[in-house]
C-alpha cells in the first residue's frame, strides 16, 4: 500500500498548512511547515497525492516549494543527499500564510507537472551548497605534495 499524507479537509479556518520532511541517507530529519492562502478542497488535495509516488515521495523544487537540504546541510553530500522529500500533512488552518505563493497557484504547478526530475534539483542543490567540507580539503590536498620535495 502507497504511503499516504494525513489530509484533513474539514477542519476550520480559511487557509492550507502543509507539511514534508526531508530525511537523508544517514536518517536525518528536517520537518517544513508553509501555510497557504486558501482552504483546500478534497480535489486540490486529491492532485497532491495523485502526483506523489509509492512512498509518499516529491521533489518540492519542481513545484516551488522548499528544497529543506538548505535548511539541514551547509553541503551537498553526494552519496547521502538527494532531492526527494516525503508529503507529510495537507491541513485546514487558522494560522496566517506565510508562503510566498497562494494555494490556487500551488495546485496549478502540481496539476501542470508530468514528472518529477530529481537530477536537476540535486544538480542545483550540489552547485548551491558545494561539497562538504571535508570533501573539499582532500582536493585541495591532492594538488599540493604530501611532503616536500627532496633539495638536490
Amino acid at each position: 500500500m502507497p504511503r499516504q499524507p494525513l489530509i484533513d479537509v474539514e477542519g476550520p479556518g480559511p487557509n492550507t498548512r502543509i507539511s514534508w520532511t526531508y530525511t537523508d541517507g544517514s536518517n536525518h530529519k528536517h520537518t517544513h511547515r508553509s501555510v497557504y492562502a486558501g482552504r483546500i478542497s478534497v480535489g486540490q488535495a486529491a492532485v497532491l497525492v495523485s502526483k506523489l509516488t509509492q512512498g509518499g515521495e516529491f521533489v518540492p523544487a519542481d513545484v516551488g516549494m522548499s528544497m529543506l537540504q538548505l535548511v539541514v546541510n551547509g553541503f551537498w553530500h553526494p552519496t547521502l543527499d538527494h532531492a526527494w522529500h516525503t508529503l507529510d500533512a495537507v491541513e485546514v488552518s487558522r494560522e496566517s500564510p506565510d508562503a510566498d505563493t497562494d494555494l490556487v497557484v500551488l495546485v496549478e504547478r502540481w496539476a501542470a507537472l508530468k514528472e518529477w526530475d530529481p537530477d536537476a534539483a540535486e544538480e542545483k542543490l550540489s552547485e548551491e551548497l558545494g561539497p562538504p567540507p571535508d570533501q573539499d580539503d582532500e582536493e585541495e590536498d591532492a594538488d599540493e605534495p604530501a611532503s616536500p620535495a627532496p633539495a638536490a
